[in-house]
């Protein structure tokens, strides 16, 4: 008899399986063999979820309006992937029987629709890959909206509808999900599909990267001199002036705004612009600030004093304008614009995120993964000076300490690395990586 008949046939030996099984597969194939195709295969994927341990996530699906989510999506050719969470996962997020029973099909089917994908997703496309497999779930937010691609480009004005999507990777027999350890890289070859089990329950961001910073309560004196140093700019320009309408008060009224850390909603006038930019931030804890001598605000208020303050000047048609920086903005730059200030890459986030903004998660966080990661694209535009602005490569060096922590600094800084303290946190714009020294650039000098 077929061992896969076997297998499915009964309870007990399917528990004795998965409990033996080390690979990606349930019944693993002979060494060298290749991966399943899906013309291969007999079992759907509903019944590889019906017999697999996962029993809690399969009772939420027989109450869900899953399946005829899954027919009217279905051309019959489509299909799917299911990441599905074990019963011990499962409880661990309040989601016990009792809960998945009293819950409404639509809170269910949202739920389920996060852990659903829009593909086939082998073990081959995952395992030993360098980089994460990006899956879009079918998921979506329609209150966000990001940048549309027309013919391979982000389009800055024109939107789509946000999904949440699964950066996905096996590696070292480990299941990573958007770069946390999910799963024992366990999966089952479906015709319509794949399901991989988890571990783990998958976070789903709810909060702006403002959001989060704000709810941390680590990132104190960072919220609090990029605040300061917003409003002193616009106090400058205001006494120069008499207006209030500076520069870097004109159109964002806040760095957030300026470097997409919140929502940015749509002009009257153009609502199909996105309201949501992706991006990656590596964020100095308050440690990071008192490990570089500077143990208040106050400290950074005086650090700008001591270096000169931006002024206002004319332009050579007469009109006044800002010039210069605070030196807590150089200071800051590759953590909160990826070094763009200093590399004369004047576009902020929320403007560079229509061509190539970071993003990614801790589990690839190496040079030979992000070692030539385009930060920001050649513009298709100018900049102000008329000339084409070249690519700009990561601008950062990664590497690992003896225990495994993952150490970042600026290329080429004689500074000390910083440490990841704490890696990927979800926001819906994307992770934050919390570190414990600032990320100093090259040459500059603190006293």
């Amino acid at each position: 008899m077929n061992k896969l008949k076997l297998f499915f046939q009964g309870g007990t030996l399917l528990i004795l399986l998965f409990a033996a099984c080390r690979k990606q597969e349930f019944m693993p194939p002979p060494e060298g063999a290749k991966v399943p195709e899906a013309d291969t295969v007999k079992i759907t994927l509903k019944e590889a979820l019906a017999a697999s341990p996962a029993k809690l996530f399969y009772q939420a699906w027989q109450r869900s309006g899953m399946d005829d989510r899954l027919r009217s999506l279905s051309d019959g050719k489509s299909m799917f992937t299911i990441l599905a969470p074990g019963d011990a996962a499962m409880e661990r997020a309040g989601l016990t029987l009792q809960t998945i029973q009293s819950m409404e099909v639509k809170d269910l089917d949202s739920l389920l629709m996060f852990y659903t994908l829009r593909e086939r997703i082998t073990v081959a496309q995952l395992e030993d890959k360098p980089d994460n497999y990006i899956a879009i779930s079918l998921l979506s937010n329609p209150a966000l909206k990001v940048p549309r691609f027309i013919t391979g480009t982000p389009s800055l004005y024109e939107s789509e509808p946000y999904f949440y999507r699964q950066h996905l990777q096996v590696k070292d027999g480990k299941t990573y999900v958007n770069g946390k350890v999910a799963g024992a890289g366990i999966s089952v070859a479906a015709k319509d599909g794949y399901l991989w089990l988890l571990d783990q329950t998958v976070t789903k961001p709810v909060k702006t990267l403002l959001e989060v910073v704000e709810a941390d309560g680590r990132f104190t004196m960072l919220l609090a001199i990029l605040r300061y140093t917003d409003g002193q700019y616009n106090q400058i320009w205001k006494d120069a002036t008499g207006s209030n309408n500076s520069r870097r008060n004109s159109t964002d009224k806040s760095f957030s705004k300026r470097f997409g850390w919140e929502l940015s909603p749509p002009p009257r006038l153009q609502p199909r612009v996105p309201n949501l930019y992706k991006n990656t931030l590596l964020l100095p804890t308050d440690e990071a600030f008192r490990n570089a001598g500077f143990n208040s605000l106050a400290d950074l208020q005086q650090f700008n004093i001591d270096r000169s303050l931006p002024r206002k000047i004319l332009d050579r048609w007469g009109y006044p304008v800002m010039s210069g920086n605070f030196a807590t903005d150089t200071l800051l730059d590759y953590h909160i614009n990826w070094g763009n200030l200093l590399n004369g890459m004047t576009r902020d986030v929320s403007a560079r995120s229509g061509t190539n903004a970071p993003f990614f998660y801790s589990n690839v966080m190496s040079n030979a993964v992000l070692g030539n990661y385009v930060v920001t694209g050649k513009w298709t535009g100018s900049n102000e000076e008329g000339l084409p602005d070249p690519n700009y490569y990561m601008p950062l060096d990664f590497s690992r300490d003896a225990s495994g922590k993952i150490l970042v600094k600026v290329k080429g800084s004689e500074a000390p690395a910083a440490t990841v303290v704490d890696a990927d946190i979800y926001s819906i714009m994307g992770p934050i990586h919390a570190i414990d020294h600032l990320l100093i650039p090259k040459g500059f000098k603190i006293k």
